[in-house]
């Protein structure tokens, strides 16, 4: 990898919430991405959790900056409630 190439990735799981007699009663989006380059990574993951309508009920985001060796340099997150 060149100096200044940054490389991006994306991974995003749904997962169903099933109750005892098998109705949905909602999904947990998780969304990871990741930005690579020579001086280190930046992780950014959203998790959103909808009710049974599709409607937002609480959103989590956090982010993680390492450096080229992988050590942990900086850390933010975020928990957005809305229902």
């Amino acid at each position: 990898m060149a100096d200044d190439d940054i490389e991006v990735g994306e991974s995003i799981e749904v997962t169903e919430l099933v109750g005892d007699n098998g109705e949905v009663l909602g999904t947990v989006v998780d969304d990871v991405v990741v930005m690579t380059g020579a001086d280190g990574s930046i992780v950014d993951e959203t998790i959103d959790v909808f009710d049974a309508d599709g409607n937002l009920v609480a959103e989590e985001e956090t982010v993680d900056v390492y450096d080229a060796d992988g050590n942990l340099v900086a850390e933010a997150g975020e928990i957005i409630v809305e229902g």
